[in-house]
């Protein structure tokens, strides 16, 4: 399905209820990245847990990059950073004995949520082990232009991620939490603007892994709107050179 959808890889969650989980480590994903091999297809990164048995498992298999977010600290907005700090650090001589780097993402809500703050965390790690994921939806919903979010990560950008959305308001029911709430959608439909980041990343000469996401809310046929937002994204790229 994934060569037929035309990508060239994926990024792999490492969870329960998926296809490889931290119980069926490393077997799991050796397997798995042989299938994937066999279909020309490589598995460029995965969201998991920053633990040794995972960073094994992505070492032997050549998988470069564990991404994770950086949640806010319960006691807190202010303890959040010592507590990423704390869980990089910890993870930092992992990164060194197996040669993966943890990914830092942003995250809208209980997240470090934009690229501003990221760059911020990430200022004092060597991005040799610990890089930023440029995060497309992320940074339109706390209203970032492209270009200025881009810029901040630029001198540790691991990977990008094109993803879309807007806020929307929701009716309070059992099914939502009521009030403004992100609503992710097609790429052309939302409140980031792929055209401008592809074109800022396009001048400076970006070669690394481009994620596109796949997350939408109410989706009806998957892979059709897969299909439609590589095919803009690819536009873009086009456009953008």
């Amino acid at each position: 399905m994934v060569a037929d959808l035309g990508l060239d890889g994926v990024e792999l969650p490492i969870r329960p209820g998926f296809q490889v989980s931290a119980a069926s480590l490393p077997h799991g994903l050796t397997e798995l990245a042989g299938i994937f091999a066999d279909h020309g297809l490589r598995i460029y990164s995965v969201a998991s847990t920053l633990d040794e048995p995972v960073m094994a498992a992505c070492a032997a298999v050549g998988v470069p990059v564990v991404r994770t977010m950086a949640p806010l600290s319960p006691n807190g907005f202010l303890d959040s950073d010592k507590l990423v700090r704390n869980q990089l650090d910890a993870a930092l001589p992992l990164c060194e004995r197996y040669g993966v780097q943890v990914g830092v993402q942003p995250h809208y809500d209980y997240y470090i949520s934009d690229s501003l703050m990221l760059a911020n965390l990430l200022a004092d790690y060597d991005p040799r082990h610990v890089v930023a994921i440029w995060h497309a939806a992320h940074d339109a919903l706390a209203r970032k232009a492209p270009e200025h979010g881009l810029e901040m990560v630029w001198p540790r950008l691991g990977m990008v991620n094109l993803k879309n959305a807007y806020y929307r308001r929701e009716p309070e029911d059992k099914a939502a939490k009521g009030g403004w709430q992100p609503f992710f959608c097609p790429g052309p439909d939302g409140m980031a603007d792929w055209g401008r980041a592809l074109r800022y990343l396009n001048g400076r000469g970006y070669s690394g892994v481009i994620c596109l996401t796949a997350e939408y809310d109410g989706e009806s046929d998957l892979q059709t709107l897969v299909r439609d937002d590589l095919s803009y994204a690819r536009r873009l790229i086009e456009e953008s050179r």
